[in-house]
């Protein structure tokens, strides 16, 4: 794998080139109907596929008072794009420079001038440039001109909609994980610091990792009890439980997300640990008392071993 992280000064970097460009956050069944076009196309005609992406949000840039969750991090989303089979990935920072760029600039500038792009490669309903003039009709007007082949990839349908990262998120945030992953490809991560907590879990017999996200702009499932699996610094993973909430039974308010793993009793504070969702078990709730409660956890465990009795993936 090849990461850029600014457009090459000439042409000729790579050969023949099939292109892409979009943000790709999730990088999910619709991103993959792409990529994998891309890379078929690349394969029909010699060439090598690149994706040309952000390292920042556009909208966070287009519209800095909202507040934008992603899906991936930067490093996630290459990963994930790497693993589809993309050999040149470019990640550029997103200004409001190239925001005002016309579509005709960024087409002659950057797509011909700096990429010699022979094919593009774009999703049914993306554009670039000013105003957002860059779409599928202005690139085939071009195309006969200039050489370069635009190729529409129409949508990836699930449940009767175009799956969409907008759409993911909306279902992350109600805690679907299920659907999420289903319209992702692969199970939502979360990658964060362990923290100190309070120490209640060890009393009630289910020990916690307190769990501070590293990257604040990644969207928090929302609240509930989700299995889930989780891997440590060393490479190990471990089957395990996470709630997330204000822990209503002896909470003050504030949300937390701690995680219980299965058969593990090791000290961990400080280290970086990663959670993949598997599914949501329930709602977070009040119990009378840490009784009950602990009583509610035991059941909540041999829900999610059920949930996790399939192998390591």
């Amino acid at each position: 794998m090849k990461v850029f992280h600014h457009l090459p000064e000439h042409k000729n970097l790579f050969v023949n080139p099939v292109v892409t460009i979009g943000n790709f956050d999730g990088v999910h069944l619709g991103h993959r109907k792409i990529l994998a076009a891309l890379t078929a196309r690349s394969a029909e005609v010699g060439g090598e596929p690149v994706v040309i992406t952000f390292s920042t949000h556009p909208r966070k840039i287009l519209n800095p008072e909202m507040s934008i969750r992603i899906l991936t991090t930067t490093e996630e989303k290459v990963n994930a794009i790497y693993h589809c089979g993309v050999t040149n990935i470019i990640i550029l920072n997103f200004t409001l420079h190239m925001a005002q760029m016309p579509a005709i600039d960024f087409y002659h500038e950057i797509l011909i001038g700096r990429l010699d792009a022979r094919y593009l490669v774009i999703g049914y309903d993306h554009t670039f440039g000013k105003n957002r003039e860059g779409n599928f009709s202005f690139l085939s007007e071009l195309s006969s001109s200039s050489g370069l082949e635009a190729i529409r990839i129409e949508p990836e349908d699930r449940f009767g909609r175009p799956v969409s990262s907008t759409w993911i998120r909306s279902e992350i945030e109600q805690g679907n994980i299920r659907t999420a992953n289903s319209l992702l490809g692969w199970r939502y991560l979360l990658t964060g610091r362990v923290v100190r907590g309070s120490g209640r879990g060890r009393l009630l017999g289910f020990p916690t990792a307190n769990i501070e996200p590293l990257n604040r702009d990644k969207i928090i499932p929302g609240d509930g009890v989700y299995a889930i699996r989780a891997r440590l610094e060393d490479g190990s993973v471990y089957r395990g439980m996470l709630n997330i909430g204000t822990n209503p039974t002896f909470g003050n308010g504030s949300l937390s997300i701690e995680a219980h793993l299965f058969d593990f009793n090791d000290n961990i504070y400080d280290e970086i640990i990663t959670i993949e969702f598997y599914d949501r078990i329930r709602d977070e709730k009040r119990f009378s008392s840490g009784l009950e409660l602990a009583a509610q956890i035991q059941s909540d465990r041999e829900t999610a071993l059920n949930l996790l009795a399939g192998p390591d993936e």
